[in-house]
């Protein structure tokens, strides 16, 4: 006989299983499955790029358009503003060492303050050879009646129109015209003017201003007889220290000489 299980014999096994479960051998219903959603399956180019590199592509095409945006205002909304020398020559502040005298006009009565005259302003030009300009009047100045006729507005001078040619930077042996000073001035020079006969004074100024030359400062010294008489002068563009020379001491030239040495320089010195 085979060994193989005899069919009906296990159909009737099952058949008393069925019977001992509760319900009395009723079936159990089938389990019901939740219908599946079917996946959608995506595709294209963008699909399969990186969120991360989506938004930092992004982030780099608005800093482009920022950046295009600023480029383009700067050339439709040029700088107009007082370039570094003009701001020099307005700069009122008491803590540089000489009295502030406003910067001569020029002819026009227009002080050039900034890039919006640069190019035209006369406060700076040239006079002629030989051509001599005074020192304004006190009534003068008094009425800002200084351009016409043309006068200087402190003495000695301290801008203003002047004449061609600087002179060098040195103890000179003759003395200089002041329009001459006064382009030496517009390089960023110190000038030392003296109307003394006081040789120890006259000798320690020549030191000082020797010194400074020695050390690559804009000085120049030079003997001046239009102001008062036993008088000294320390003038940079705009900036005017004056004492008789009972007040001189080392430290005021040699201060103002450090502060006010090419302080305005608008030749780039």
């Amino acid at each position: 006989m085979s060994r193989r299980a005899n069919p009906t014999r296990r159909l009737e096994r099952r058949a008393e299983r069925e019977a001992q479960r509760p319900g009395g051998g009723t079936p159990r219903a089938a389990r019901q499955r939740r219908a599946r959603t079917p996946t959608r399956v995506r595709s294209g180019f963008l699909t399969n790029i990186p969120l991360t590199a989506v938004a930092i592509a992004l982030g780099v095409l608005v800093l482009i358009g920022v950046l295009a945006w600023a480029v383009l205002q700067a050339s439709e909304s040029p700088d107009t503003g007082p370039l570094d020398w003009q701001k020099a020559m307005l700069n009122e502040d008491p803590k540089i060492p000489g009295t502030y005298v406003p910067p001569h006009p020029g002819p026009d009565g227009r002080v050039c303050k900034d890039q919006s005259c640069v190019g035209g302003m006369d406060d700076r030009e040239h006079i002629g050879a030989g051509v001599k300009i005074p020192i304004c009047t006190d009534e003068q100045i008094a009425s800002n009646q200084i351009s016409d006729p043309l006068c200087y507005n402190s003495n000695p001078p301290t801008s203003g129109p002047h004449a061609g040619n600087p002179t060098q930077l040195k103890v000179l042996e003759n003395p200089a015209a002041k329009e001459n000073l006064i382009h030496t001035m517009e390089h960023g020079a110190v000038v030392i003017w003296y109307s003394t006969d006081n040789q120890d004074v006259i000798k320690q100024l020549e030191s000082i201003a020797n010194d400074a030359i020695d050390r690559r400062k804009f000085v120049v010294m030079s003997k001046y007889t239009e102001m008062e008489p036993d008088t000294v002068a320390l003038t940079s563009w705009t900036r005017l220290d004056k004492f008789k020379s009972s007040d001189f001491n080392h430290k005021r030239v040699q201060d103002f000489i450090s502060e006010n040495d090419r302080r305005f320089n608008p030749e780039g010195f």
